[in-house]
């Protein structure tokens, strides 16, 4: 399992992804090359070059420079040169989600249908070798799981093919909804829309998540600020987490009363980011009738004591209850099938190679019906099925 952090505190935009991405060690002829078969009929390129930003090194991206990189497109055409490129099926998949999200966002602010939307800035070549070469850097590092950090909000105005607007640009605010953002400490474009599209569209919210590190990369924007190193930085690692079929776990648990209740879910998943092996939360009846909750986790021996300091810290228990357990757990291992919605991970259980149990990854899912507009039970049922019939 391959993850990537993505720390986007200073602001994030497509090419400074992609910077980033190829300073973790993505292979640029291969980029160019699978961006070849999406934007074939123009004379473009794609170089990098490394820059300083603020005493930090950072590769800048310096080509991408057709005749008519500015030049806008409708999102059916964009949609249709993705899906007719030669492309992995992952990599394909992730830019048609990224797209699709942005189509949303357009249609949305325009009032239009989403087949009817004009995509500007966004429908420029430069935003397409941005986007799709993103995917295909996430493809050539095997990226499976994506975490990202908060987006600052900046303030001012940007040029557009409308005129100048208000920043954050609205179609950035309307691809970030249900992101947290926070206010940029300087005025200025920090987000734009390809790179909060690459976000929302790809990641979750969070801080690093449990892996071993394999490497990093930053990736420069064109705006050295007097202010801060303008730079987004990528971590690359691997998670050697594994499963015996039998196992001794410990059973963390604290009695909570005085929390709110929105602190708890960004908590289990605190738990979750720093190993613990689940994490959940139950209601119960404290004493003098005081309703409350219990919350719990499973982590392996080794973590037990790092665990219960975690959820000492960031919940307002005064105490840790520790338990050992014994468990006995199935094989697990996860699947891709192709569905008309595009690939989808399954994550399988069962034993002796064969499965007893299987549960399509729901970010996947939404990912596939949100860019086909499908109901999310339709793509569910589609990768069971399809799952049932490869593991036959």
């Amino acid at each position: 399992m391959k993850r990537l952090w993505i720390d986007a505190t200073v602001g994030v935009a497509g090419d400074m992804l992609l910077s980033a991405l190829i300073d973790a060690g993505a292979d640029v002829a291969a980029i160019t090359k699978g961006l070849q078969t999406v934007v074939p009929d123009e004379d473009w390129t794609i170089a990098f070059e490394p820059v300083q930003r603020r005493g930090m090194r950072g590769l800048h991206l310096t080509g991408r420079e057709p005749a008519d990189h500015a030049a806008h497109r409708p999102y059916a055409h964009v949609r249709g040169r993705i899906e007719n490129a030669a492309l992995p099926a992952r990599a394909q998949a992730r830019a048609l989600a990224v797209y699709g999200l942005l189509a949303h966002a357009e249609a949305r602010i325009h009032g239009v249908d989403v087949d009817d939307v004009e995509l500007h800035e966004v429908g420029s070549t430069d935003a397409i070798l941005d986007i799709v070469g993103v995917c295909l850097a996430l493809e050539q590092l095997d990226i499976d799981d994506i975490v990202a950090t908060a987006l600052p909000m900046g303030t001012g105005t940007v040029q557009t093919a409308h005129g100048p607007l208000p920043l954050p640009a609205p179609a950035t605010v309307e691809v970030l909804k249900g992101w947290p953002v926070e206010p940029a400490r300087w005025p200025g474009e920090w987000v734009t829309p390809t790179g909060a599209a690459l976000i929302a569209g790809l990641a979750e919210h969070g801080p690093p998540p449990a892996m071993v590190i394999d490497a990093t990369g930053f990736g420069a924007g064109t705006r050295d600020s007097a202010e801060v190193a303008n730079l987004v930085r990528v971590i690359v690692g691997h998670d050697e987490r594994t499963f015996s079929v039998e196992d001794t776990v410990v059973e963390l648990a604290a009695n909570i009363d005085d929390m709110p209740g929105e602190h708890v879910p960004p908590l289990l998943q605190r738990m979750l980011a720093e190993g613990a092996l689940d994490a959940w939360a139950t209601a119960m009846i404290m004493k003098k009738g005081r309703p409350g909750l219990c919350v719990q986790a499973l982590t392996r021996p080794e973590d037990a004591e790092r665990l219960s300091d975690v959820l000492l810290r960031h919940s307002s228990t005064l105490g840790v209850r520790r338990n050992s357990r014994q468990r006995r757990v199935l094989d697990r291992w996860m699947v891709t099938v192709k569905t008309k919605y595009g690939d989808i991970r399954v994550k399988v259980a069962g034993r002796g190679g064969r499965s007893w149990h299987m549960a399509p990854e729901f970010e996947d899912v939404a990912r596939c019906a949100n860019t086909h507009d499908a109901p999310l039970f339709q793509v569910h049922n589609a990768a069971i099925v399809a799952a049932a019939g490869e593991l036959d």
